[in-house]
């Protein structure tokens, strides 16, 4: 079966089990978060930058436009708007706490389904086959990634994206993550 059969658990999906392992490794999520907070970014695109890397593929503009292509309907028009409703349900003061937490929650597990059906869109869309990756080419992904946005990438930017990386390939110590993605 090939990733663009149809899936029919995108919960056991190679990349969505990645994603969820470096998601919660420490500082994953705080920087895939100030990423997208800062430029904009997808941090199911910046997961899937990291997956790929770690499978030996090295995404190039033309891989990146195909994914962005394929994904970005679903996220501006699903994944996003649910993100800015639990957001604005977290400061919200018209609904007692109590039922506004509830109905949060709700909202947060379909954000959550939501990221979800998007990481199934970019798994389907690009083949990525399982083979030997290295830090490097989870840098060279991370940075094109960034630099498609940001052209030249803060100090912030970059430690945000050596704890992606160190999150993706818990070996490389983030002094050294820093290093890589500099080079």
């Amino acid at each position: 079966m090939t990733q663009r059969e149809a899936v029919t658990a995108p919960d056991k999906t190679p990349f969505w089990l990645f994603s969820g392992s470096v998601y919660g490794r420490p500082g994953v999520a705080e920087a895939c978060l100030d990423l997208q907070d800062r430029h904009g970014l997808d941090v199911n695109l910046l997961l899937f930058c990291a997956w790929a890397g770690t499978r030996g593929r090295r995404l190039d503009n033309a891989d990146l436009g195909l994914l962005r292509s394929a994904s970005r309907p679903w996220h501006d028009e699903v994944v996003a708007p649910l993100r800015a409703a639990r957001r604005w349900l977290k400061q919200q003061v018209v609904v007692p706490d109590d039922l506004g937490e509830a109905f949060r929650e709700e909202v947060k597990g379909l954000e959550l389904q939501a990221e979800m059906l998007e990481q199934l869109v970019l798994y389907q869309e690009l083949e990525v086959p399982e083979g030997a990756g290295d830090a490097e080419a989870v840098a060279a992904n991370l940075r094109l990634y960034l630099t498609r946005f940001k052209p030249l990438p803060t100090d912030d930017d970059l430690a945000d994206l050596a704890a992606i990386l160190h999150g993706a390939c818990p070996e490389v110590a983030p002094v050294h993550a820093i290093r890589i993605l500099e080079d």
